[in-house]
């Protein structure tokens, strides 16, 4: 869950957002779309992301590289199964924090990508936090953030309601939600999803292999097929929210796919 002031039209085609922190973005469902793209006024955005197989999260590199981008303080929170998350924020003046919820000693039981971090001193984690959100412009209630802050692991909401929850403490209203602009599940793109799927794996098990240096079989690596479909669908993702293909040049993209790679 990413909170940052982008200098493009929306966060998700600010540079640099879907190579540190992923392309998979929230979009609506049948439940609605509380995580997807919001508008939360002055320039402010947030928005639900995660990253496909073939991505690698970076989640404090990703925060620090947003707010030079910026010029602006930027937080995200990544979310690990609902059970718990890992914040980090920054802002243009330097000013850096690092906080696991629940913020307590006891192991969350969960391998975050980057490590999580250790318990932090309640009253310095509130501090932290309102010097943030001043420097983002807002009028946090340090009342509401402690309350979050302090929380135990059996007392704490669903980790994302947690997380709009300390967004809300800091001076962020639910905003406006931002429609998307491509629907990734158009019947338009036809069956993409089912060979990205299985191309995904592939990849990421290239991926992993070449990364411990560790041999593997032509017959297990991806295909050029997998690849044309996983460039397919980076195009797709990085439109969804406008700021990269209209959905006439995506569908055609799609029907060339098709017809090259007709079974």
């Amino acid at each position: 869950m990413l909170l940052a002031r982008p200098t493009t039209g929306t966060l998700p085609s600010q540079p640099g957002v879907r190579a540190a922190f992923g392309s998979f973005f929230a979009t609506p469902g049948p439940w609605g779309n509380e995580l997807g793209l919001s508008d939360l006024g002055q320039g402010w955005q947030r928005v639900g992301v995660a990253p496909f197989r073939t991505e690698r999260l970076r989640l404090a590199a990703g925060v620090d590289n947003l707010v030079v981008a910026t010029a602006a303080p930027a937080l995200a929170a990544y979310v690990s199964n609902s059970a718990c998350a890992h914040l980090e924020g920054r802002t243009s003046a330097g000013h850096s924090l690092s906080l696991h919820l629940p913020n307590t000693a006891e192991p969350c039981g969960y391998r975050h990508v980057e490590g999580g971090p250790g318990q932090v001193d309640p009253d310095f984690a509130v501090d932290a936090l309102r010097t943030w959100a001043l420097e983002a412009g807002r009028t946090p209630s340090t009342e509401a953030i402690t309350a979050i802050v302090t929380c135990g692991e059996d007392d704490l909401s669903v980790r994302e309601d947690a997380v709009l929850m300390l967004f809300a403490a800091l001076g962020f209203t639910l905003g406006a939600e931002i429609p998307p602009a491509i629907k990734p599940d158009d019947r338009a793109f036809g069956d993409y999803e089912l060979v990205v799927r299985k191309a995904e794996v592939r990849v990421a098990r290239e991926q992993y292999m070449a990364s411990r240096g560790w041999p593997l079989e032509d017959d297990l690596k991806a295909t050029p097929r997998d690849l044309d479909y996983l460039r397919f669908r980076d195009l797709l993702w990085s439109s969804v929210y406008g700021g990269g293909a209209t959905r006439d040049e995506l569908v055609t993209r799609y029907q060339q796919l098709a017809a090259r790679w007709k079974q």
